[in-house]
């Protein structure tokens, strides 16, 4: 696969495509050449319209990519008074005889080429080509007036055109391509998604942060039937998965076999019966334990996970070059986006049902061959699009997470995924209680990683997040497993102040502003892991916790921030006193 094509300012240096929006969010126009009428007529356009001096407002960027060479770039500068910045690709000479088929860069970014694109046939194409001449002459034109030669710009005459826009982290927010030369892209649409608002200065849902929104199902209650398929939760669906975890128990099935045993023995004398029912109960009391001692000491020994050496943690900026040089189809995003194969870079599209992500192997992580985009893609993907995004239902402005952004524009967000059904001798018996077990040891042991992770130090810390992928746990495991893990390490996290959240796709936990929104949810497993901040009081104080529980995550909290002179440590020591009290006064 291809790397990075490169572009050239007018000093000649190069630069890597790419890295012209990794710190910053911009909007790249594409020109045909530096010589075309057409491209003179769209930079006259962009002047007229104020544009650079609106989106700088924004803290957002104005650059122009053009086919050329470096040393026309000022006499171009010096014809079209452009103020934003100038890139070339000089990848293409301008002779169709010899010329290449497209420049690396515009064919990355699908921009269409072809003679055909010209419209040498249409009669009103070519009345508008001469209008548009008489304003705004081709450079060749120019150059052979002023010095008597007739002088090539290099480029390619019949390529067209487009328009992005790009942020940190590889986002790509807003996509045109030209449909023939001369079709300019509408100013107004490219400056409303460079900036996140309509018109009335409202806040712009983006189409893919719509369609996650949709795929996940943000909006409601869900449950995993018995059949395994995610559905909208209801009161019988949520009796009845009650009942089968209770009678999948232990306990249930002691007391299933003891209402048997009961209803079976009815018959006997009240003395008889007591005393077979007695002497059964040792014997098999005798039994039981014995079977359990000895299952116990001859049981293979499970594998933990080691902190060290099981998570691999990969940053957005490694999961794209990796997708990259391993030749990995472009995310499909669960099939809601329309996509382009250009470095990770993806654009809104159709809403489509849901694929199953295939299931891979460690080994196949990062192989082509399957076919589909793989797990850390659709989790950055998610990230990026939803997360990263404003959406109404959150009750607030912003993005879903007020974090995201800036986390991705620091590339301090890394990812690993880790595949339990490589765990050996898990007892299918209690195969859930051992992962859990295995997970809890495993996140207290990577504390350390964690905290060594940069930044390590100062307030960009809170931008620091680790996301690990569980895509071997099904939706119908991930409360028993995913959701007990969290509440397990929750604890031993805040008392050094972090935080670990519970993430997949059937969470129910809702918004703390909509109690119909439900934000938790993923289309993977995951469990983060991010620094704690004083706004997440909220979180230690939830009434589904037992009091103790409280007690100590309130605690735990002020042992942070305690210090603080702000609003949510008093807010913290009167939740705390409360809760004593609750205590005091029996409550457990």
């Amino acid at each position: 696969m291809p790397s990075s094509p490169i572009v050239k300012d007018k000093y000649g240096t190069p630069t890597p495509i790419n890295s012209l929006w990794q710190d910053r969010k911009i909007v790249i126009v594409f020109l045909r050449q530096l010589g075309c009428r057409f491209c003179r007529q769209q930079i006259d356009e962009l002047n007229k319209s104020d544009i650079k001096r609106r989106l700088a407002e924004h803290d957002v960027h104005l650059v122009c990519i053009s086919l050329g060479s470096p040393d026309k770039i000022q006499a171009w500068l010096d014809i079209t008074k452009f103020q934003g910045e100038i890139y070339v690709d000089d990848s293409t000479s301008g002779d169709p005889t010899v010329d290449q088929k497209g420049s690396q860069a515009y064919g990355i970014f699908k921009l269409k080429r072809g003679v055909e694109l010209l419209r040498l046939e249409d009669p009103e194409a070519a009345k508008k080509s001469e209008q548009v001449a008489k304003e705004f002459p081709d450079m060749v034109e120019i150059a052979e007036q002023s010095a008597g030669d007739l002088v090539i710009w290099p480029g390619d005459v019949f390529q067209t055109g487009g328009a992005f826009v790009f942020g940190p982290g590889n986002v790509c927010d807003f996509a045109f391509r030209s449909a023939y030369a001369g079709d300019h892209v509408d100013l107004s649409l490219v400056f409303k998604y460079a900036v996140g608002k309509d018109g009335e200065g409202k806040e712009l849902v983006y189409e893919s942060t719509e369609n996650w929104f949709s795929l996940m199902k943000n909006d409601r209650k869900l449950t995993v039937s018995f059949t395994g398929s995610i559905v909208q939760q209801t009161t019988f669906h949520h009796l009845s998965n009650v009942v089968r975890k209770f009678f999948g128990t232990r306990t249930g099935v002691a007391l299933g076999l003891g209402v048997f045993s009961f209803t079976a023995t009815k018959a006997l004398t009240r003395k008889s019966a007591t005393s077979s029912v007695l002497v059964a109960a040792s014997v098999s009391s005798f039994y039981t334990g014995f079977r359990a001692l000895l299952s116990f000491a001859l049981r293979p020994r499970v594998k933990y996970l080691d902190a060290q050496n099981d998570i691999v943690l990969l940053t957005p900026i490694d999961i794209d070059k990796k997708v990259l040089e391993s030749g990995l189809p472009e995310c499909d995003c669960g099939a809601t986006m329309a996509t382009m194969p250009m470095m990770g870079l993806r654009e809104a599209g159709e809403v489509a049902d849901k694929p199953k992500l295939v299931s891979r192997s460690r080994s196949e992580t990062w192989s082509a061959d399957l076919g589909q985009s793989n797990e850390f893609q659709s989790t950055l993907c998610y990230v990026r699009e939803f997360l990263g995004k404003p959406h109404p239902a959150v009750g607030r402005g912003g993005p879903v997470c007020p974090f995201v952004p800036t986390s991705l524009k620091k590339n301090s967000i890394y990812m690993s995924v880790i595949r339990t059904n490589s765990l050996k001798n898990l007892q299918m018996d209690d195969k859930a209680g051992q992962v859990r077990k295995i997970l809890v040891k495993l996140l207290k042991d990577f504390v350390p990683v964690f905290e060594k992770l940069e930044p390590s130090k100062g307030k960009l810390r809170q931008f620091k997040a680790v996301i690990l992928i569980f895509p071997d746990i099904k939706p119908s495991e991930a409360h028993e497993i995913i959701d007990a893990v969290q509440v397990q390490a929750k604890e031993f996290f805040v008392e050094r102040g972090l935080m670990c959240g519970e993430f997949h796709e059937t969470n129910n936990a809702s918004g703390l502003r909509n109690p119909n929104f439900f934000p938790l949810r993923t289309p993977l497993p995951c469990l983060a892991i991010r620094h704690m901040v004083p706004g997440d009081i909220a979180f230690m104080t939830l009434d589904d916790y037992p009091v103790q529980m409280r007690v100590k995550l309130l605690r735990g909290f002020l042992d942070v921030f305690g210090e603080d002179d702000k609003p949510q440590v008093k807010e913290a020591r009167e939740k705390l006193e409360e809760t004593l009290a609750e205590i005091a006064n029996g409550k457990k």
